[in-house]
């Protein structure tokens, strides 16, 4: 019979039931609830405006939480190791989607770009599903092929072309924000996986040459540049809604306007549900309610990197490092975003901004490392029983 305070100790001090890491799980939920919130708030003068409701964008983002949630059970059920398995298929069918987006008639537009197919209440973005492809397929490389990643051609040169080729894709969207943070996501797992420094550093200036030439041959890109520089000089249109972003957080002071009180969402700051949700958490809830924020991202990605380093194979390693870091690095851009301290990018900032696709996934990819870190569990449980029975 289990001894009360052994009992205690193997379901709380380790944080786990069944397995599973319930710090990793808590933390997500916890900004998804805090996400469900701020989307009402920030939100609603802009649906009311649309839809004379001021609920209808809660709405929906309600119903994204239920599938994402699904998908969460579903992830955390399914052995990690069947995505290793399902990798080809997965990038066929995700090279498809990136194709039909394009179509006119199935690619739905917004705001000049088309990234999205419509199934119903849900407006699908294949390039959300693209990232979890392509991090299980480096994965997957990593994991077959280690004798290789040290070699610039045989290791580095193969997994740069898949990616090319799916990312040149994404950039006739037009999503400059996902190909920046997939490339980056992606280089870090072959640095990880073993790939010489060299390489990388290499690499990387490749990425940044033609990443100038994809700036520089869009005037809006040019203008967001100069934008970025000195947005004052242009507050009332290319540098207007950095500003409107800087006024929120200079209003929220130390402990906010108060929750819904936000004066920039009142139409001042474009996408103050989505892109730009974070001003408005700034704003309303403090500088307080950002570091609480700040603190339950900081706790999600301490977990999703423990699950990496301690998984039990190498495919579960880095599969849960691309997915800490995809998270990361969205975080990390988009708060560099609205704070000013890159040039503004398309990103939603995970659990917390208006989108289904990028909740869903986030949610599906949540599962995975806990799929990962029960694993992991289950490996080590037999030990540690048979210590415990130890006289």
């Amino acid at each position: 019979m289990i001894r009360p305070f052994e009992y205690l100790y193997r379901k709380l001090i380790q944080h786990q039931v069944q397995g599973y890491d319930l710090i990793l799980l808590g933390s997500a939920l916890l900004l998804s609830l805090l996400g469900a919130l701020m989307v009402y708030s920030a939100s609603a003068p802009l649906s009311d405006r649309m839809f004379n409701s001021s609920v209808v964008f809660l709405r929906n983002h309600l119903l994204h939480l239920a599938l994402a949630l699904a998908a969460l059970a579903i992830a955390m059920r399914v052995p990690y190791r069947l995505w290793r398995d399902w990798v080809p298929l997965a990038l066929l069918i995700s090279f498809l989607l990136l194709i039909l987006v394009l179509i006119p008639g199935i690619g739905h537009q917004a705001g000049g770009a088309r990234r999205w197919i419509r199934l119903g209440f849900i407006n699908f973005q294949p390039t959300e599903v693209l990232k979890l492809v392509l991090i299980a397929n480096v994965a997957s490389f990593l994991d077959r092929r280690q004798d290789v990643v040290h070699e610039f051609f045989r290791g580095i040169v193969p997994t740069l072309t898949v990616m090319g080729a799916f990312l040149l894709l994404v950039v006739m969207q037009p999503d400059f924000g996902s190909v920046v943070l997939i490339a980056l996501t992606l280089l870090l797992m072959i640095f990880v996986g073993g790939a010489k420094p060299g390489h990388i550093l290499f690499s990387l200036a490749g990425f940044a040459l033609i990443g100038g030439y994809l700036i520089a041959s869009r005037s809006y890109r040019v203008q967001r540049i100069l934008a970025f520089l000195d947005p004052w000089e242009d507050r009332l249109d290319a540098g207007f809604q950095i500003v409107q972003s800087y006024l929120a957080f200079g209003r929220g002071g130390w402990f906010g306007v108060g929750l819904g009180d936000s004066r920039q969402k009142m139409l001042f700051l474009p996408d103050a549900h989505t892109d730009f949700i974070f001003p408005i958490l700034a704003e309303e809830l403090g500088y307080l309610g950002v570091i609480a924020t700040m603190v339950l991202f900081a706790v999600f990605l301490w977990r999703a990197f423990r699950v990496s380093l301690g998984a039990g194979d190498e495919f579960g390693r880095y599969l849960a490092y691309g997915i800490g870091s995809l998270f990361g690095l969205q975080i990390l851009i988009n708060l560099a975003v609205v704070t000013g301290l890159i040039p503004t990018k398309g990103l939603p900032l995970p659990f917390i901004s208006y989108g289904g696709s990028s909740l869903v996934m986030a949610m599906l990819m949540v599962g995975i490392l806990l799929n990962i870190g029960r694993q992991q569990g289950a490996a080590a449980g037999p030990t540690r029983s048979a210590r415990s029975r130890r006289p």
